[in-house]
């Protein structure tokens, strides 16, 4: 039901984000290598003696019709890239523009851009799509110009405008149209089916699709119909080097991507490898708890029979390129500048977050300095290696994080939907849920009448008021969800476990027995024996946990009785897939 989000190494299991094990998905290695072997910029290469390397280029642009479908609805204003989305993005497509080679075809639609989300019906917002930049001979400064006037502030009508990139395109040749966007559709119909539609008329035109902050399902869908490749971006120097990367899918597939490499994901199996490269090797050798398998010029390290870690080359690393570019000889500051400061950085070695729901890891290895940032890379590995956030999480309450609704608007993890439905006449005012960990998780209402946790389901909110109550409440809304900001991570949590094994669910609003004398009532708990509560010290007081000591303390007793001082073993928060 629940996800354990904090503590040390933990065995290899499924993340509940999006599904980890690809090793079917897209080319084999042995197919994209022989498709790479040919294709301009690939990054993989023949030596001498025949064997594959990875070569240091960057992935070159292809040199074929090419349409980006560019996000602008109202949710790409969001200030997070650093700066607006928007703006990245403007850049990301700006610099592919000025590595195509002189004469490509190139276009740009763009959706959402014309119409006010707040101020539209969805039914004519759905039909907001529009050709910036028609796909002809490449004409960068138009395309600059046609970029520069472009707003975000509409509706997300992935399909339509997947469609009018493709109307543009010959069913008979190749030609590669890539999606750029930072969240799932909002208009029927799915796009994932537009993409397999497209893609069954024009089988020479790939779908790529780059998720912009995000990994929605729908998207990483659509570039798989669509027989291109997906990757995620978490800030504007991602999304220009990754832009690139998907226009380019099939010379881009043997670069370190953040979950894998040439569709094979850290997290399969041995038994889903197999299924998909007859080739890969029968037998490994040990080293410690791991075992290594030699395959193609490359050390493939598993945990039992879990892939753990892909590292390119000889001496392991040697070759490894991420999809970014970032391989030996690349100034070390160059990894700092995509993937921020690292986790960690000694003897020679920096780790950077690659997949952080993955739990995956770029280990970059470096010389000539005592930091990376000054350094320069000699060895590229991507692992199951994510450093904990914490360092040390014995002193304080487990974090366990819950996703009651996948990214289609399924209900996952042991919740379900009941029969109790209900209505919310103005969305434009939900917040984030309590205690929420992720943008896309709602709290919608008033006061006790309100759910704490609500995930969109279509036109539906799927919303309980507690962690534990696991059949969800269906309510209808109208008009759009609110774009929000991150949440704060130092809110008051959703839910709480004490010592006992008392449960305590977050206090909206209510009449309740009187308090304790100088308290505030926050919590409502449930034992085996009735009810009690928890309660601020000080209605004065922000601070409702006590941290100085080992561990949180909260004041808990029955109404009107006395507090004492309790143990918080776990803390509860609601996020979005």
């Amino acid at each position: 039901m629940f996800r354990d989000t904090l503590g040390g190494a933990h065995p290899p299991q499924p993340s509940g984000r999006r599904p980890r094990s690809r090793a079917g998905r897209g080319l084999t290695i042995a197919a994209a290598l022989a498709t790479c072997l040919v294709a301009a910029g690939c990054a993989i290469e023949v030596d001498g003696s025949g064997r594959a390397t990875s070569g240091a280029r960057d992935v070159q642009p292809n040199p074929v019709p090419t349409v980006v479908v560019l996000d602008a609805s109202d949710s790409m204003n969001t200030d997070d890239a650093p700066g607006p989305r928007l703006a990245a993005a403007r850049a990301a497509v700006t610099s592919l523009a000025s590595g195509l080679p002189d004469g490509t075809p190139f276009g740009v639609v763009a959706f959402g851009s014309q119409m006010p989300a707040a101020s539209t019906p969805q039914a004519t917002g759905c039909a907001d799509v529009t050709t910036l930049v028609p796909l002809g001979p490449l004409d960068r400064e138009g395309v600059d110009r046609a970029l520069a006037g472009l707003k975000a502030q509409g509706f997300t009508p992935i399909s339509a405008a997947l469609e009018m990139a493709a109307a543009q395109l010959s069913p008979d040749e190749p030609a590669s149209i890539v999606l750029v966007s930072d969240g799932e559709s909002t208009c029927e119909p799915p796009p994932c089916d537009t993409a397999e539609a497209i893609h069954r008329s024009h089988p020479d035109v790939t779908i790529s699709a780059v998720g912009f902050r995000t990994d929605d399902p729908s998207l990483v869908c659509v570039a798989e119909k669509g027989g291109g490749l997906f990757v995620t971006a978490d800030n504007a120097a991602q999304l220009s080097s990754r832009l690139a990367a998907a226009q380019n899918a099939e010379a881009a597939r043997s670069r370190l991507s953040p979950t894998g490499r040439a569709g094979i994901d850290i997290g399969a199996t041995l038994a889903d490898i197999r299924a998909t490269n007859p080739s890969f090797p029968a037998s490994g050798r040990a080293e410690g708890r791991v075992t290594i398998y030699r395959w193609l010029d490359c050390d493939y390290g598993f945990d039992g029979d879990v892939l753990v870690s892909i590292s390119p080359g000889d001496p392991p690393g040697s070759a490894g390129t991420t999809i970014d570019g970032v391989s030996r000889g690349t100034p070390g500051s160059r990894a700092v500048e995509l993937y921020g400061e690292p986790l960690e950085d000694s003897d020679g070695v920096a780790v950077f977050t690659a997949d952080e729901a993955s739990g995956t890891a770029y280990r970059i290895g470096y010389e000539g300095a005592d930091a990376i940032a000054k350094g320069t890379v000699t060895t590229v590995i991507l692992c199951r290696c994510l450093p904990s956030k914490t360092s040390d999480t014995s002193d304080g309450p487990e974090l366990v994080e819950v996703v009651a609704v996948d990214g289609s608007g399924r209900p996952v993890n042991g919740f379900s939907v009941g029969s109790t439905r209900g209505s919310f006449h103005d969305v434009g005012y939900c917040t984030h849920a309590i205690g929420a960990l992720t943008t896309g998780v709602y709290h919608c209402g008033a006061t006790v009448d309100s759910a704490s946790a609500c995930w969109p389901s279509g036109s539906q909110l799927l919303c309980t008021h507690s962690p534990w109550v696991t059949e969800l409440r269906s309510y209808s809304y109208s008009g759009r969800l609110p774009t929000l900001s991150a949440p704060d991570p130092e809110s008051r949590p959703w839910g709480l476990e004490l010592e006992d094994g008392s449960r305590c669910a977050a206090i909206l609003g209510g009449a309740f027995s009187p308090q304790p004398q100088g308290f505030l009532y926050s919590y409502g708990c449930k034992r085996s024996s009735g009810s009690d509560l928890i309660v601020y010290q000080d209605p004065e007081s922000e601070e409702l946990f006590d941290k100085s000591g080992s561990g949180w303390t909260v004041w808990a007793g029955p109404p009107a009785a006395t507090a004492t001082p309790t143990k918080v073993t776990k803390i509860y928060r609601p996020a979005a897939q």
